[in-house]
């Protein structure tokens, strides 16, 4: 496995430049962060109208982790936080840092990697933040979630169905036979920094690619090995809410089909609603 001098792990060595939009009429409140590239941050920002809408009565700060940002997108994301008086960080990262993890799909694009860095940075501002994946849509207040027990553990997310988790976890052999999806997490950020979860992922870069299914998602999985914390379903509702149960929380299309393609369900209706 590969290691590290210490100071590799350092914010200079990430951040290559960091924009504040504060609008957010108070201190405390959710923290939510997203990793996208420029091209994507049309879809993430429906995702943030929808953790917006459905928050309303929460202070928000977004910290929105790219690997480069248009000024058009940069505008846009400035004038988000001015109407829904909300703050946003937008963070370009250099990812020289993250080139020796695998890559095994050509639409893959290496930021997503950015969310196993996320606490070193967030640490600055919060205890704890949620994570989405940019194809997400909140559709209920996400108090449940922020206010969630992890009873010591690191970081929450939802198990993968039965027949992913049978799957995903025999090929990667994790000794507790689960695997959780990493599209939504609750982050407790001073947990993953004492168990030193960062630098435990990051060793697996230059580990060769057959060795996996997926990207960021296989890593943390095997950096867990069933020891973060297992969250409701309602958090984390697959294929764009084909399994819901009419108590959802966050949906996620987690399939091949997305709701900027087609529409074929109420969900896909709401989130053209929010993308609007």
């Amino acid at each position: 496995m590969k290691t590290f001098d210490p100071e590799f792990f350092s914010t200079e060595n990430f951040i290559i430049s960091k924009k504040i939009y504060r609008y957010a009429e108070g201190t405390d409140g959710y923290h939510i962060c997203y990793n996208v590239n420029d091209a994507f941050i049309p879809i993430m920002g429906a995702s943030m109208v929808s953790v917006l809408e459905n928050n309303r009565d929460v202070p928000l700060t977004f910290h929105l982790f790219t690997d480069g940002c248009s000024e058009e997108n940069a505008e846009k994301i400035e004038a988000l936080a001015g109407k829904w008086h909300c703050t946003c960080v937008l963070y370009a990262l250099d990812m020289a840092p993250f080139q020796d993890f695998h890559i095994k799909t050509n639409q893959f694009a290496r930021i997503t990697y950015a969310r196993l860095y996320m606490p070193k940075i967030v640490k600055e501002y919060a205890a704890r933040y949620i994570y989405l994946d940019a194809d997400t849509m909140c559709v209920a207040p996400l108090a449940g979630l922020w206010q969630t027990d992890l009873a010591g553990a690191a970081m929450g997310a939802v198990s993968e169905r039965a027949s992913a988790v049978d799957y995903r976890a025999g090929y990667l052999h994790l000794k507790h036979g689960k695997y959780f999806n990493d599209g939504v997490m609750l982050v407790d950020v001073s947990a993953w920094e004492r168990q030193r979860i960062t630098e435990q992922a990051f060793s697996y870069q230059c580990e060769p690619g057959k060795r996996f299914i997926g990207h960021d998602q296989d890593v943390l999985n095997l950096v867990f090995d069933g020891a973060n914390a297992f969250l409701s379903e309602d958090y984390n509702v697959y294929d764009g809410g084909g399994y819901d149960e009419e108590h959802s929380v966050i949906i996620h299309w987690t399939g091949r089909r997305k709701p900027w393609q087609m529409v074929m369900s109420a969900f896909d209706a709401q989130w053209r609603r929010y993308n609007a």
